[in-house]
């Protein structure tokens, strides 16, 4: 889909830009589209211009374009059906103009007033935790009835995240932290990974530009470097898949922007120690190949096995989501091989269908299984997913742990572990035994004492892998513990060990991040603070990549202040960095007089361990700026023997 070019016009201009958008609109939504039913859009949107006319946007274009482009994105990029597409064009139309959605019943139909009701904020005296927190909650409500108003709701935001530009900062800053929270982890767990990419990326750009565009140009300059190799990697494969009959396209994608920066965050690695930065999709026409008549998965098979005749497989790279595919719907054969320099190489094999699904998600399996119009099986399998959140006691509390639910229950891939009995339970990534028992049964987590994960006894608090074969050890006289919470990350768990804290008369409320604890913010780090609601005027200060500050971004937009400390010779900044390379008489020496003597900083604190020839250096620092502790780090990098330094943050 184009992002439209902003900047002031003048109204001829704006008239034709209306013009050519609505014309585009309804040409894509004529295809495969019923004449009666274009009609019904066709007026849809003569409404939706009417009630617009004369609002404009931040940047001062006509307000009709954002409902223009928000349908488009709910027809072309998303799929969805006239009911939808015509909720998209009126979805404002309530919240931002005098129409009533009785009038909009009346004119087109229950289902459509239902939808538009579904996308309207509600404006209240006093909401319950805050108004972002209270219309979050009120769209995941609505998967108790029809998806469909989420996934509008998500084409309204990926429209507003591609014309941020025109936004205030704190408004920026503000948006990009419900998108990290909410929007994105919701694309993705309905499947739809364009949508989601796209999302992460936006809020990325936005709220660390300067990080943003360092990761940009390093991906630029690695896609140049490495168009040779990548190329002599798949010509064999082509070669191979042609003369086995197997009709097949062969695509490069290389990983977002946003995906690297995380993947380099979650390992504590620089870009040059990342495994796979282009994944190599096999994508094959179902019935082609000797095994023509096979099913998908042994085609998938079929595949695999002939690159393993090509090249060596990375041992444990192998993951089948064929016969267990993602809670979200996706299937494909993943595994990786070796390059001709050594590199891994990420394959996923796929069938055309299996891709398409991989691109649309839900839509395509409602489609596929149930009929178009037939929501209710791929609805109620949905809501399976937040069930805790929407039924369980303490959906309506006020202490915080609502967005930590939301999050763990939308976000990253689930794994799936077994009872002893070998029963599946589907459970976010980086769960706990603890998060288990709660999952079997409230009373289980209540008197959890122990585990035993694959045979080998275990604290309750140990995280879980995909595949675990995990059993719990109970004892009535035991009972929650406020560290639990700390312990799990399901809604459920944490609601049920709230609850029973309470029952005990022990605070619950979670303890608040103070500057320099959470991510060490420095002058000249791309920053955001928050300021207190008790007429302190205290502000807390985060850098924007902190998850503490993306999730206050989203619960309270409402205290975002522009933050910009200058540096200053007099004042220093607590600072952590990680020094890690080859052991050799003296080296921790060097490093600590480059700190003291070359930079004339004070080290606060200094930890070193050796093994087996290594080494590795934590050192707690005071600085000036995060532009002197690059220097810093571009200094030490230059040590004989260092092969990696990383700021962290400073711990207690």
């Amino acid at each position: 889909m184009e992002i439209i070019k902003l900047g002031k016009k003048t109204e001829a201009q704006y008239n034709q830009m209306v013009t050519e958008q609505r014309d585009a609109f309804l040409k894509n939504a004529a295809v495969g589209r019923l004449p009666e039913d274009l009609e019904r859009i066709k007026t849809a949107y003569e409404y939706a211009y009417k009630a617009h006319d004369k609002q404009t946007r931040q940047a001062g274009e006509p307000y009709i374009l954002h409902p223009i482009a928000v349908a488009r994105i709910v027809n072309e990029e998303i799929g969805l059906g006239t009911n939808p597409i015509i909720a998209s064009l009126l979805h404002d139309v309530v919240e931002d103009t005098p129409h009533t959605l009785e009038e909009i019943k009346d004119l087109f139909g229950d289902d459509i007033a239902f939808l538009v009701q579904g996308l309207t904020k509600e404006k209240k005296e006093q909401y319950e935790l805050s108004m972002q927190v209270d219309n979050i909650r009120k769209m995941l409500m609505t998967i108790q009835y029809d998806i469909r108003a989420l996934l509008i709701k998500l084409a309204d935001r990926l429209h507003n995240m591609r014309t941020l530009g025109s936004m205030p900062l704190h408004k920026q800053m503000k948006i990009t932290g419900e998108t990290d929270f909410f929007f994105a982890p919701l694309a993705n767990r309905l499947g739809l990974y364009k949508v989601k990419t796209e999302l992460e990326n936006l809020s990325f750009k936005f709220r660390s530009p300067e990080e943003f565009n360092k990761i940009q140009r390093i991906l630029d300059k690695y896609a140049e470097d490495t168009r040779g190799v990548r190329a002599r990697f798949v010509a064999p494969i082509e070669e191979m898949l042609k003369n086995n009959g197997i009709d097949s396209v062969i695509t490069q994608d290389i990983r977002s922007v946003y995906s690297i920066w995380r993947h380099m965050k979650q390992k504590q690695v620089p870009f040059n120690r990342l495994e796979s930065i282009y994944v190599f999709n096999i994508v094959f026409k179902s019935g082609s190949g000797s095994l023509c008549n096979a099913s998908e998965k042994n085609q998938c098979l079929q595949i695999y096995s002939l690159l393993t005749d090509l090249y060596t497989e990375k041992v444990g790279s192998f993951h089948n989501y064929v016969d267990n595919p993602k809670a979200n719907g996706y299937e494909a054969l993943h595994c990786m091989f070796m390059t001709e320099h050594g590199s891994w190489a990420d394959v996923h094999i796929k069938s055309e269908r299996m891709e398409e699904a991989a691109i649309h998600g839900c839509i395509v399996k409602r489609h596929k299984h149930v009929g178009i119009g037939g929501v209710d099986a791929w609805v109620e399998e949905f809501r399976g997913t937040l069930k805790d959140m929407v039924y369980h006691d303490g959906f309506n509390n006020k202490d915080g742990f609502f967005l930590e639910g939301v999050k763990a229950n939308l976000y990253n891939d689930d794994i799936r572990v077994f009872t002893p009995k070998g029963q599946q339970i589907l459970l976010p990534s980086n769960s706990s035994a603890l998060d288990f028992a709660y999952v079997i049964h409230s009373e289980i987590g209540d008197h959890a004492q122990f585990a035993r994960v694959n045979g080998m006894l275990c604290s309750i608090k140990t995280v879980l892998k995909r595949g675990d074969r995990v059993e719990i050890g109970t004892d009535p006289s035991m009972m929650p513990q406020k560290d639990w919470l700390e312990a799990v990350i399901t809604y459920k768990a944490k609601s049920c060990i709230r609850n029973a804290l309470r029952r005990q008369n022990i605070s619950t409320k979670p303890t608040r991040y103070r500057l320099a604890k959470c991510c060490s913010p420095l002058p000249g780090d791309e920053l955001l603070g928050f300021e207190v609601q008790d007429g302190s005027g205290r502000i807390f200060v985060h850098t924007r990549n902190c998850d503490r500050a993306i999730m206050l971004s989203t619960e309270h937009g409402e205290t975002i202040v522009n933050v910009d400390i200058e540096p200053d010779d007099t004042a220093y900044y607590p600072a952590g960095i990680h020094i890690f390379g080859v052991d050799r008489r003296g080296v921790t020496f060097e490093i600590s007089q480059i700190i003291s003597e070359e930079w004339g900083l004070n080290i606060n604190n200094m930890s070193v361990t050796t093994k087996d020839s290594l080494f590795e250096c934590k050192i707690q620092l005071q600085v000036r700026s995060a532009r002197e502790l690059s220097n810093i780090i571009a200094r030490l990098e230059a040590v004989l023997g260092v092969e990696e330094v990383r700021r962290v943050p400073v711990t207690s």
